[in-house]
């Protein structure tokens, strides 16, 4: 996947942990271009939190089908959400840091460490789903071309994969809004250069979804 790619999906990552900067105003007169939003009802309870490591790789595991022990290992044989990045993803590290509570905020390396997580067992679901189809648990049914492109891009199977992602992710169906992007997505990848488009936007896909505020926040 290309670099600049993976920096746009880490933005909106990092800008649901961190406060981005809303976009400026229209000048008075001017037409925005686009109509006011419906009014939302306020939420009553009112108290979003950050899931944490433990909730955080639980849930992806759940949603993924993978063991606990597989979504994400750092060269292989160190936990990223129980050992690697505890700290910054809201543990406590007692023994070998002196941090017996969890910080009150999230750090500026908590996106960094969210996206990890999140492609890593994204990375592992589409490895297991493409090397062994017949047990394949999300992207069911897609098949690759030669150039390893989604040999249909709107086809049932693929838009079969972004509804189980959500439904199983964030536990409602996607907008059609949201299949549309990801449909999209599949073609601004292949337009890219990518030397396997088609794997790229499984994961992709899977990124954008488990990455999603809606995914780590309760």
């Amino acid at each position: 996947m290309r670099p600049d790619f993976l920096r746009i999906l880490k933005l909106s990552a990092a800008c649901a942990l961190t406060a981005c900067p809303s976009p400026a105003p229209s000048p008075p007169g001017q037409d925005a271009g686009t109509p006011p939003p419906p009014e939302l009802a306020r939420s009553s309870r009112n108290n979003l939190r950050f899931k944490g490591p433990e909730r955080l790789s639980s849930d992806f595991a759940a949603a993924l089908s993978l063991p606990v022990e597989q979504v994400c290992n750092e060269l292989g044989q160190y936990p990223c959400t129980s050992s690697v990045h505890n700290v910054a993803l809201g543990g406590v590290e007692p023994y070998g840091m002196s941090i017996y509570e969890p910080l009150p905020f999230t750090g500026t390396t908590t996106p960094i460490a969210v996206d990890r997580v999140a492609l890593s067992a994204c990375g592992q679901r589409v490895t297991l789903d493409v090397t062994t189809p017949s047990e394949a648990v999300i992207f069911v049914g897609i098949n690759l071309d030669a150039q390893g492109r989604l040999a249909s891009g709107e086809g049932e199977p693929v838009k079969n994969a972004i509804t189980s992602l959500y439904q199983r992710a964030l536990l409602r169906d996607p907008t059609e809004t949201e299949v549309g992007a990801l449909l999209q997505l599949a073609t601004d990848i292949e337009a890219s250069g990518s030397q396997a488009p088609g794997r790229d936007w499984m994961k992709a896909t899977c990124f954008v979804v488990l990455s999603s505020a809606e995914s780590i926040f309760f």
